[in-house]
């Protein structure tokens, strides 16, 4: 595993991850019909065709217009709460990547700070509100904290099983966001469709970056 991303090999990972999602999006519609109207499985339907389809087409240089872009192309077709969620987090991680022509694997915890700043300026959710934000935070924490030991495998794999964690964490939350949280208390024991795409995400990004 190489440990430089240019934007060719950025971009057949992203390509990769979204054909995983797209592939997800009737679990994830199912999933959040619990809780809500089960739109959940449009928007990742949507969001995953805009991406790829930008991503066979783009001819960018640097990483941070790369994400940008994504983002502005998922805005654009679902502009549901996760959608927008979702197009937030791309442009933040961008945004992260202003400029830069390839990174490092350690540049991903400043894309993941870039995506979960963006996150929580748009929505005001913070960890343990049911939201992406407790896959994504966990996941960032645990890379930044296995990273600083220098071993980019070990903190790739520290940041999918606590993305999962918090995945499942979200079980036992009472939503504060979004259709879930007319249920109040019983939302509790449904795990949050959001937090289960953002998971489902990281996973096939670090599987694909790792392979």
């Amino acid at each position: 595993m190489s440990d430089i991303i240019d934007v060719a090999r950025f971009t057949t990972i992203l390509k990769e991850a979204a054909t995983d999602l797209k592939g997800r999006a009737e679990e994830l519609r199912q999933l959040d019909s619990l809780l809500g109207d089960g739109d959940l499985g449009v928007t990742i339907e949507l969001a995953s065709k805009a991406m790829l389809e930008y991503l066979e087409s783009q001819k960018e240089d640097e990483i941070g217009k790369l994400l940008m872009n994504c983002g502005l192309n998922i805005n654009k077709v679902s502009p549901s709460t996760f959608g927008t969620v979702l197009a937030n987090a791309f442009m933040g991680a961008g945004k992260a990547a202003f400029g830069k022509k390839q990174i490092e694997i350690k540049d991903l915890a400043a894309l993941g700070d870039g995506a979960i700043e963006s996150i929580k300026k748009r929505g005001k959710a913070e960890v343990g509100d049911k939201t992406v934000l407790d896959a994504l935070v966990p996941a960032v924490e645990a890379f930044k904290k296995e990273m600083a030991g220098g071993d980019a495998k070990s903190a790739l794999a520290a940041m999918v099983k606590a993305a999962e964690a918090g995945m499942k964490a979200t079980a036992g939350m009472k939503a504060k966001f979004g259709r879930a949280k007319w249920f109040q208390e019983k939302s509790i024991g449904v795990q949050d469709g959001g937090a289960t795409a953002m998971y489902y995400l990281i996973e096939s990004f670090v599987r694909h970056l790792s392979s």
